[in-house]
């Protein structure tokens, strides 16, 4: 038989709550990386990159990474 404690089943849920955040983190970055580079490409679509952007910063990631990944999208769009 399981023995359950309080503390346990806390520390289990904001595991798995934490996993959810990171897994959203990552499938907002690659939707980000897409619309950026559309954006680059074509000059549309500026407002779904300023949502995924605010989205992003929502769940906890850090500005600075995201300016690097899309000057990053930028330099490799214009490079081509």
């Amino acid at each position: 038989m399981a023995n359950f404690t309080i503390q346990g089943l806390r520390m289990k849920s904001e595991y798995m709550i934490e996993k959810i955040r990171q897994d959203a983190i990552l499938e907002t970055f690659e939707q980000f990386k897409k619309a950026a580079e559309h954006y680059y490409r074509t000059s549309e679509g500026g407002a779904e990159v300023t949502r995924l952007i605010k989205e992003l910063e929502n769940l906890g990631t850090d500005m600075e990474t995201i300016v690097d990944v899309d000057l990053e999208i930028r330099d490799k769009v214009f490079a081509e």
